[in-house]
């Protein structure tokens, strides 16, 4: 698999071609760039099949560099960044794969054989998403969802609620249809709820615009724009109900 590292650290790209000579042999480097101007140019002369692309570079974002190549991105990439919470809400919105620095062998093993098995098309579909997502406001935002027969994008707010089911979660969507995505529950309590949702019970994460009601009556439970209800949790209602003040204020 021809691939190229996109880092700007020497120490850091040393330790990934040692890490790939060891235990990824099958890939093979045809090239590194420390900078977004240089990595665009040498992306579209190798014509690699997967790039390893630093988010933070000393003249830009790695994300310019998928701007620019927006209509010839015949590339998987996995992203490699220092801990970055933003950066990696960002990468997960689009259901693409990352490995914090210092990276470990297992996870960029998994990585590289989970690049190996994915199909192009989802590819480029997750990156458009990942792109677009950089210019576009909170609201508009749009996420990538994994299922079982493919990969999926939805605006944000066509959810209505996440509702737990074991390690799984269902993502309940305002039109009636529900998707069930193999990831827990606090992945998406990560992911969501610094943009509008709100985790009301250890089983239940509801989208705040679709919020009608909050009833106290029967222990406290909520009312969504579907008029089902869901019950809110003793410990996640102070913070419910200081939320619903600060909408009246």
């Amino acid at each position: 698999m021809k691939t190229i590292i996109i880092e700007d650290e020497e120490q850091a790209i040393s330790a990934l071609l040692s890490d790939l000579s060891r235990y990824c042999p099958d890939i093979e480097v045809i090239g590194t760039a420390g900078s977004v101007a240089k990595s665009i140019a040498l992306i579209q002369e190798k014509n690699p099949e997967l790039v390893f692309l630093d988010i933070q570079l000393t003249d830009g974002l790695g994300f310019e560099i998928l701007e620019a190549l927006k209509n010839n991105q015949n590339f998987k990439v996995i992203f490699t960044t220092a801990y970055s919470q933003y950066a990696i809400n960002a990468i997960k919105f689009s259901a693409l794969d990352y490995l914090l620095k210092p990276i470990d062998a297992e996870e960029l093993m998994q990585a590289v054989n989970k690049a190996k098995r994915s199909n192009k098309n989802d590819i480029q579909l997750q990156l458009e998403n990942f792109i677009k997502n950089q210019t576009t406001q909170t609201q508009h935002k749009q996420i990538a969802l994994q299922t079982t027969e493919g990969i999926f994008i939805h605006d944000i707010q066509s959810i209505l609620k996440c509702t737990s089911d074991g390690n799984y979660t269902n993502i309940h969507f305002i039109d009636g249809k529900k998707s069930l995505i193999s990831k827990p529950l606090k992945e998406f309590e990560d992911l969501l709820c610094t943009i509008g949702f709100e985790r009301i019970h250890h089983s239940h994460i509801i989208n705040l615009n679709h919020l009608k009601s909050y009833i106290f009556k029967d222990g406290g439970y909520v009312i969504l724009s579907d008029k089902s209800t869901l019950p809110v949790s003793k410990r996640k209602k102070s913070r419910l109900l200081e939320i619903l003040s600060n909408i009246n204020q």
